[in-house]
């Protein structure tokens, strides 16, 4: 395949990034409320868990079959029509007067979900070269995780401002917007670009290169312990801010600290595994996740918090871009919506795994049992970074 030079590749991308930071900022609008939200409809902390798990559960179901067909029809096409849920469904909540109807909803937007961020993530990797996979997946990070940070506090000031109606309002329009972005700005390579490499006889190239089966399920595993940490957030983190006597403001700014942090040092951290040590990168990040996680048991004021959930954000930078661009380097690439389909599957497993495991524990045992849950699966995917082998021939 030929890429573009670095500068230009970077240019072509960034209207990518743009539309992926747009929407990202639209749902993250209401993570500060949504719990209390969906509890005030009369929801237990298990049925919370379930209607929040159910977004991902869809996704499990649907990534990689939209990423097989985005691998023959074209990706752009599909994140439109994704992006085209994130406009219509917000308002769809407003109306919403018991906790049930709020399940097929969740179920339309984790499709929409589907057709998104794997195929964002498949087609910027079709434009670089694996000497870049890292410092662009940590651009692509960075772009998610800094509208996570902003979109919680803009959500909450909206709600206090003008009532909750307002933050589903604005993601809907938001959602307009990086429909208007991709539609207008995004490009696509040609398909037979992405398919020349496809033996002649037109059976399917291997998913994984051989030897590396073990390598690509332990990034999987990493990009699960994302998916759970960010269930626990948006399940669970207003309640233990509570117990320890934190305001709604500051739980925005716990999500600010949090995310922005995570953005940051995916930038930084992405050029980082381009350098090599991949494998490092990962073990360290995970390492890092789990004792801050483990640490949050102890944490008994604002600064305390701010200080471990600044290192959970930062251990996601350390480790997730390294782990996707190993991905890329590990598996086939003319098969990567299927690819990022199953690498997004895997974060969408934890985003599943994160609320019913929290809203469970929460129930049985408080939060405190929640944390020692997720800190046990924590050191589980940890231990599983040892068994990386770094790919010596990337493509």
């Amino acid at each position: 395949m030929d890429f573009k030079t670095a500068k230009d590749t970077e240019s072509s991308l960034l209207p990518l990034y743009l539309s992926v930071f747009v929407a990202v900022l639209g749902f993250s609008l209401v993570a500060p409320i949504f719990p209390l939200y969906v509890i005030g409809l009369g929801a237990s902390y298990s049925l919370l868990g379930f209607i929040i798990s159910v977004y991902g559960a869809v996704q499990l179901i649907t990534q990689i079959p939209i990423g097989r067909l985005s691998d023959k029809k074209g990706r752009k096409p599909l994140i439109i029509l994704g992006l085209i849920t994130f406009t219509l469904l917000p308002p769809l909540y407003i109306y919403a007067s018991d906790p049930y109807i709020l399940i097929p909803i969740r179920i339309l937007g984790g499709i929409g979900a589907s057709a998104v961020w794997p195929l964002a993530m498949a087609l910027i990797i079709d434009q670089v070269s694996s000497q870049r996979r890292g410092a662009s997946m940590g651009r692509y990070n960075a772009a998610f995780y800094s509208a996570m940070a902003i979109g919680p506090l803009v959500g909450g000031y909206l709600y206090d401002r003008y009532g909750l109606s307002a933050p589903f309002y604005f993601w809907a329009l938001l959602g307009l917007i990086s429909i208007i972005i991709v539609a207008v700005r995004v490009n696509e390579p040609p398909r037979h670009h992405m398919i020349s490499s496809l033996p002649s006889s037109g059976f399917k190239e291997k998913l994984i290169i051989s030897g590396y089966d073990w390598t690509f399920l332990a990034c999987c595993g990493v990009v699960m312990w994302t998916g759970i940490v960010g269930g626990f957030n948006i399940t669970l983190l207003p309640s233990y801010a509570s117990t320890i006597g934190l305001s709604t403001t500051q739980v925005g700014l716990l999500y600010l600290d949090y995310a922005g942090i995570s953005a940051v040092s995916n930038i930084y951290f992405g050029r980082a595994a381009d350098r090599g040590r991949r494998k490092l990168l990962v073990f360290g990040g995970c390492l890092i996740g789990m004792i801050s996680f483990f640490l949050l048991l102890w944490a008994s004021s604002l600064s305390q918090v701010l200080v471990l959930m600044a290192l959970i954000g930062l251990s996601l930078g350390v480790g997730n871009p390294a782990a996707a661009a190993m991905i890329a380097d590990a598996t086939c690439q003319s098969r990567r919506g299927e690819i990022f389909g199953i690498f997004n599957t895997s974060r969408m497993s934890g985003v599943v795994i994160g609320p019913l495991v929290a809203g469970l524990m929460a129930d049985l045992y408080g939060v405190d049992g929640t944390i020692i849950a997720f800190t046990g699966i924590s050191a589980a995917i940890t231990l599983g970074t040892l068994i990386i082998r770094e790919p010596r021939d990337s493509r």
